[in-house]
């Protein structure tokens, strides 16, 4: 029987490109410039590869752990020591690509930073589904799992765990009467994402807006981007769309920065207060634990592969 590419972990086991180009157009979070950014398929084991057009000569940038120059605030990625050559703000695209076991897509941007859209990875996820996805006569490459990784830094804890399937469980802990302590878990299959992760938004604090402002940070920030808080609520007009929205969205910056390891991963990621800076100093920890993990290549596969372009199931889409 053909696995169900949304409801299992199976699917992330074949390489898989988008069916069409898709476009997107918004303003970035922190930059406030706009820029249109727009996704076209690659072939087998291109990986997900990153281009400035906005830049002469063009700029290419791979989506992978070495290629991170900052986690302040957002992940970026680019070129060390050529600060303009960078793309920021990547975590939500990419944490919708891998959620839905995209592996191969070269993404152009007119801009510095990706578009923020509406805070989440909602608007990804349709219209990516929309265009559906190609499967591709490669397996993806695994990042299995053997012994514990951990790294501690500032209070924080992020630990990659042997488990036969990717689990991912995330906590926060903020002394705000709308949040405190949260914590959150979920097996990871497209459906599961779609479902309970990729609404949740980026959120902040009204009090931190003047300081981040005052660094070039949240330039394009708003109440149509970001879930914010004041010292007492929310100031949203239509509120959160989860209870536990701020755990949630943290779990899907996990998710894309995770993505960067370049593998899909047999483990299990556990975090408490968890962050980009940490997320990068666990994959960074890899190769300081060689005996800890193994990498399953990729390899290619004897199916028919002439198929339609998998859609979503009509009870999946928003």
């Amino acid at each position: 029987m053909e696995p169900s590419f949304f409801s299992s972990s199976e699917g992330y086991r074949v390489q898989k490109t988008i069916s069409h180009s898709i476009t997107f157009y918004g303003v970035g979070l922190h930059s406030g410039i706009t820029a249109e950014l727009t996704l076209h398929p690659a072939p087998a084991n291109h990986g997900i590869i990153f281009e400035r057009l906005d830049l002469s000569p063009v700029v290419k940038i791979p989506a992978y752990f070495k290629s991170v120059v900052s986690t302040s605030m957002a992940t970026s990625i680019g070129i060390k020591d050529q600060p303009s050559l960078k793309i920021s703000t990547i975590e939500h695209l990419m944490a919708a690509l891998y959620a839905l076991g995209i592996t191969n897509i070269l993404a152009q941007l007119t801009g510095p930073e990706i578009p923020i859209l509406d805070g989440s990875a909602a608007i990804f996820i349709t219209e990516i589904l929309n265009a559906g996805l190609q499967l591709q006569p490669y397996s993806h490459k695994v990042l299995k799992i053997l012994k514990p990784i951990k790294v501690y830094h500032d209070g924080t804890i992020c630990e990659l765990l042997p488990r036969e399937t990717l689990r991912l469980t995330t906590s926060v802990d903020f002394p705000h009467p709308c949040i405190g302590l949260q914590t959150f878990a979920i097996d990871l299959t497209p459906n599961s994402f779609q479902t309970e992760i990729c609404e949740a938004r980026t959120f902040g604090f009204q009090s931190d807006l003047d300081k981040l402002q005052a660094k070039n940070l949240a330039q394009g920030a708003s109440l149509k981007n970001v879930l914010a808080f004041s010292e007492t609520g929310i100031l949203n007009p239509e509120g959160a769309r989860f209870p536990d929205e701020c755990v949630r969205h943290k779990l899907l910056d996990a998710i894309g920065d995770l993505a960067l390891c370049g593998c899909w991963i047999e483990g299990e990621l556990v975090s408490f207060r968890g962050g980009h800076s940490i997320h990068l100093t666990l994959l960074q920890s890899l190769e300081m634990h060689p005996t800890h993990w193994r990498l399953l290549p990729a390899q290619p596969l004897r199916m028919n592969f002439k198929q339609k372009p998998l859609k979503a199931p009509k009870h999946l889409s928003f």
